[in-house]
């Protein structure tokens, strides 16, 4: 299987597990909680490869497409938080191992790699309690973008393209 057709595999599996998440999974958060914590973590994955991008430690091609789809995901993000009368999240403080990860490509690599997995658990979860369907899909089409980051945060940390893989 080619990676170009294992990654629309992936992709794929990851956004239709969003599409058919069980609307009575709902759990005590609301839609403006849920859109909230996601856009925090967007944030803060917006912070690292922007101060990646500054330190050079990212592929500039590869940090700045990753940088410009998570500013995608906030404006979105953003949108769908102010239809539900939520209000945005305040500035997020960058994770203390930053500064560690900054000091070569590979580090952050993975860095941002454990960042992104935890993106992408965070929006099967939310698409799995949301109330209102109708952010289902966009919320998968999202984390469907997060696993493709994955793949390409593995390439550059040297890992095989999907975990578990040899």
């Amino acid at each position: 299987m080619s990676a170009a057709s294992t990654r629309r595999a992936l992709l794929g599996g990851a956004a239709a597990a969003v599409l058919v998440a069980p609307a009575y999974a709902q759990g005590d958060r609301t839609d403006g909680e849920l859109l909230e914590e996601l856009l925090a973590l967007e944030g803060r994955l917006a912070g690292a490869y922007e101060a990646a991008l500054r330190r050079d430690a990212i592929d500039a091609g590869l940090g700045e497409l990753l940088l410009e789809q998570e500013r995608e995901h906030i404006r979105g993000l953003d949108q769908a938080l102010r239809s539900v009368g939520g209000r945005s999240p305040r500035a997020a403080v960058p994770p203390r191992e930053l500064s560690s990860a900054l000091r070569s490509r590979a580090a952050f690599a993975r860095f941002a790699l454990d960042l992104e997995a935890q993106a992408r658990s965070a929006y099967t979860a939310a698409a799995a309690e949301i109330s209102r369907p109708g952010l289902r899909r966009p919320l998968g089409s999202i984390m469907a973008c997060e696993a493709a980051h994955e793949v390409a945060l593995r390439t550059a940390a040297g890992l095989p393209l999907l975990a578990g893989g040899g």
